[in-house]
């Protein structure tokens, strides 16, 4: 069954997924997860998306939307992590796009993470209970995020890899994580985040989880390329 919301956007069948699951892409690619990010009642998009795609995707994440660039680019996701309490964002980024999202949500706390880094989004992941960080993350800077995003920080690889944030994704309600993640990872990533974590992938084997997933305790964005077997395990991972 498809919906007349602009190209890109395809409701799923109501018997294979619920009402707040939505198969979508962003510019014409599946990699939805690189062109915004979001919280619970957040979602952060770039410019230039089509308004009914974009009412479409806020709707899913009962979400209030913000149009910006960050540091002049359509990358949303690899930028920026944020739950409910705060938002951790680059240097890089320029006042405009801060002020814009300040005027969005003007009760979050924004940290401005003045390390060398500034991919946050590729490597911190969090919910409202636990932050993944890093260990690329400098150590000076860890105690600001937490403190930012409000919860418990753990400082941690996964598969063997720095980039957490690009391979696990946490909702209030589940979690997804590279396929390669050993038990005792999930173990603990499970017990800080308070939500059982399922090994995933997305767009038809893409390991990089979160590049092809916008999900918040509401709603699941996921991207078109991604086949039944994943489309299962994802809602079912994030209890939708």
């Amino acid at each position: 069954m498809r919906l007349s919301l602009g190209s890109g956007v395809r409701r799923l069948p109501s018997r294979a997924q619920t009402s707040n699951v939505l198969l979508v892409d962003v510019f014409g690619t599946p990699h939805i997860g690189l062109f915004a990010a979001n919280s619970e009642s957040l979602l952060i998009v770039p410019p230039g998306l089509p308004t009914k795609k974009v009412e479409a995707m806020a709707n899913v994440l009962s979400s209030t939307t913000v149009q910006t660039y960050i540091s002049g680019s359509i990358l949303i996701g690899p930028y920026v992590c944020l739950n409910s309490n705060g938002l951790i964002i680059p240097k890089i980024a320029l006042e405009e796009e801060l002020s814009q999202i300040k005027s969005a949500a003007p009760d979050l706390n924004i940290h401005v993470y003045r390390g060398r880094e500034t991919a946050m989004g590729n490597l911190i992941t969090a919910n409202d209970h636990c932050v993944i960080l890093s260990t690329e993350i400098q150590a000076g800077e860890r105690r600001a995020i937490s403190e930012a995003l409000g919860v418990e920080d753990i400082t941690m690889n996964i598969a063997g890899r720095k980039h957490v944030g690009s391979i696990c994704l946490l909702t209030n309600r589940g979690g997804l994580i590279h396929v390669e993640a050993s038990e005792e990872e999930v173990k603990t990533i499970e017990e800080c985040s308070k939500v059982k974590v399922l090994r995933a992938t997305v767009n038809n084997g893409n390991v990089f989880v979160k590049s092809g997933v916008l999900a918040n305790s509401k709603g699941a964005l996921i991207g078109r390329r991604t086949v039944g077997p994943e489309l299962m395990t994802i809602s079912t991972a994030l209890g939708l």
